[in-house]
């Protein structure tokens, strides 16, 4: 594989693909990086976490380039695979927080501070985005607890783990929540209704139609949601669920296949302008 030199929501199956084939001793070459986003940042997250949990360990060439080595090590990535990973190279020094917020997600006790962590960053950057903040701190909330509510949904030996962050871009704000669970398939297929979906099927019931592994009204349906608070925002919405993909932007949405891949990845990006003037639709 040609050296990587973008690890961004649009451009990270390729690697994804090659990474993946090496677990649990992955070796992630990000020599020839040059810039990276919230969704990549998460992947790299996830890949080192299940190199972990497999008996393995994440090996990283670091970037070339100082300062996106330095903005990767200020992302607080390598404490959370602390012990877990091999770097050819000492990590950088970084200072200050940067334009990243990553946390790991494992219990649902902690989702709520994990919340107010985001909701404190926005506040501080967009002292007048009120509203939108709610609406993004509220799809963060709902998106956290889902991994603990689904990512190990019927399975007992899997112990649900996932990673989210918050981007702040040139022009957007860039929101990924990422896990390696059962999937989306996997979680609504418990409900006898939907048993025997296929991911392209799970996918258009999960987020077009609301459908979920529970019955019960008012419970599920929080990807819908989500997934249309970008189509009214004038986001882009990007789901990747074990062997398949959703995307949409503007009005248009479509369905694809990939290789497989465990779990749930989620990308959202709003316009960064919704949280200046605070008026989203």
């Amino acid at each position: 594989m040609a050296r990587l030199r973008l690890l961004s929501v649009d451009r990270a199956e390729r690697a994804l693909w090659s990474w993946s084939q090496s677990l649990p001793r992955p070796l992630l070459d990000l020599s020839g990086l040059e810039r990276f986003d919230a969704f990549g940042l998460c992947l790299l997250a996830l890949l080192g976490w299940k190199a972990k949990e497999e008996g393995g360990l994440a090996r990283f060439l670091l970037p070339e380039k100082r300062e996106v080595a330095e903005e990767l090590a200020r992302t607080g990535l390598f404490q959370f695979l602390s012990g877990a990973f091999w770097a050819d190279q000492p990590l950088p020094e970084a200072q200050g927080k940067g334009r990243f917020l990553l946390v790991r997600v494992e219990r649902e006790e902690g989702i709520g501070s994990l919340v107010d962590a985001f909701a404190e960053t926005l506040e501080s950057r967009f002292p007048f985005g009120e509203r939108t903040n709610r609406i993004l701190v509220g799809a963060v909330l709902e998106l956290l607890q889902n991994i603990p509510h689904h990512a190990g949904a019927g399975r007992e030996d899997l112990m649900p783990v996932g990673f989210a962050a918050l981007e702040e871009a040139s022009d957007h704000l860039h929101l990924a929540v990422v896990d390696g669970g059962v999937g989306l398939r996997g979680s609504l297929s418990l409900n006898p209704r939907y048993r025997g979906v296929s991911t392209a099927e799970a996918l258009e019931l999960v987020l077009v139609e609301g459908a979920s592994r529970f019955d019960e009204p008012g419970r599920g349906g929080s990807l819908k949601r989500i997934r249309e608070v970008a189509l009214r925002n004038s986001g882009k919405f990007y789901v990747r669920s074990l062997d398949g993909v959703f995307f949409q932007e503007d009005v248009e949405w479509s369905v694809g296949s990939s290789f497989f891949f465990p779990g749930v990845q989620i990308s959202i990006r709003l316009p960064k302008r919704l949280f200046l003037d605070g008026a989203p639709g």
